[in-house]
């Protein structure tokens, strides 16, 4: 049977209509390279567990995944841009810490976490531990407490950024004890002096001191994660060693700028949960210190934010008055 002259018309047109814009934009996302903005340098943890990412996105969602570090102000400088970017899903940030901490350490920032990006998960969580020079008169926390409170102008701790301070801040609200923090650019120096016994202390991320603590240059006393960490098996947690309420992780996690359509940030959470069970995955992280996150929603994530964000402030605010005295 001779195909009809108006089905000789109709059949183009039709093909046609596919290629309009409205059926453009009904193409899978992504459909083009996706940049992910990283606030600190190459090499660190949070440019490593982007990079896991960006790879397991690009390969699982079919388009490239691009890291682009834009390092300084502690983070700021890349908050900023990626709060500013376009809300079309192909540009997003893998934060920290520094998006919940830095509102409250930084004048004029001129970002609001809770309003400018749409959380997507974390994905790795690493705990603070508390570590001391080899020759401090500690060997568990109880002993510690005993010689701080002794000597409550003695001592001090390394501040190696706004989280060691805060960790600091937190630990000494919560056992009534005085630590003078004092103040590093970076975990390096600070661990330099830590181990030469110029500083007594670190409340410190422990991906930033895992080397030392395994060479044994540094004394590690509890680690602030709910049950015994699987890298430092022998090490108590602050519960155990009877301060509960002693927490402070350090999470990496995608957001995405406020605005987002949410069917890119549930396809972009999917993806993520498949990347969380990899084993794979899960030794790459050990090897700097974490642990992934295998369970976490944009909800959930949310409601840490919010959570670290009133927490944050108020450790903020008692840091500074302790410096301004």
């Amino acid at each position: 049977m001779k195909i009809s002259k108006f089905l000789r018309c109709a059949i183009p047109l039709c093909l046609g209509l596919l290629t309009t814009p409205a059926a453009m934009a009904a193409d899978p996302y992504p459909s083009q390279p996706v940049n992910l903005i990283v606030g600190f340098s190459a090499g660190g943890p949070t440019d490593l567990i982007a990079r896991l990412i960006a790879e397991h996105l690009g390969t699982d969602l079919g388009e490239k995944f691009i890291v682009e570090n834009r390092a300084g102000a502690g983070g700021n400088i890349a908050t900023k841009a990626a709060a500013r970017s376009k809300p079309d899903g192909y540009t997003g940030m893998v934060a920290s810490l520094n998006l919940t901490i830095n509102p409250w350490m930084t004048a004029d920032i001129d970002v609001d976490t809770r309003k400018d990006f749409m959380p997507v998960r974390t994905v790795a969580i690493a705990p603070t531990v508390l570590v001391v020079n080899n020759d401090f008169p500690a060997k568990n926390v109880k002993e510690f407490l005993e010689a701080v409170r002794q000597s409550p102008d003695k001592y001090n701790a390394s501040a190696q950024g706004s989280s060691p301070l805060l960790a600091a801040e937190l630990f000494t609200e919560l056992t009534g004890t005085k630590i003078t923090p004092i103040p590093y650019k970076g975990a390096a120096p600070a661990m330099v002096d830590l181990i030469a016994g110029h500083v007594d202390m670190s409340f410190a991320t422990l991906g930033s001191v895992l080397p030392h603590i395994r060479s044994g240059k540094v004394r590690v006393l509890a680690v602030a994660s709910p049950e015994r960490y699987v890298l430092l098996p022998d090490t108590p947690t602050f519960a155990e060693s009877g301060l509960p309420d002693f927490s402070f992780d350090s999470w990496t996690g995608l957001v995405m700028p406020a605005g987002t359509p949410p069917a890119v940030i549930e396809k972009l959470k999917v993806s993520l949960d498949k990347l969380v069970v990899s084993p794979k995955f899960e030794k790459q992280v050990h090897e700097i210190g974490m642990t992934p996150v295998l369970k976490d929603s944009p909800e959930q994530f949310a409601k840490t934010i919010d959570k670290e964000l009133k927490l944050y402030e108020k450790l903020a605010a008692s840091a500074r008055k302790k410096v301004e005295k």
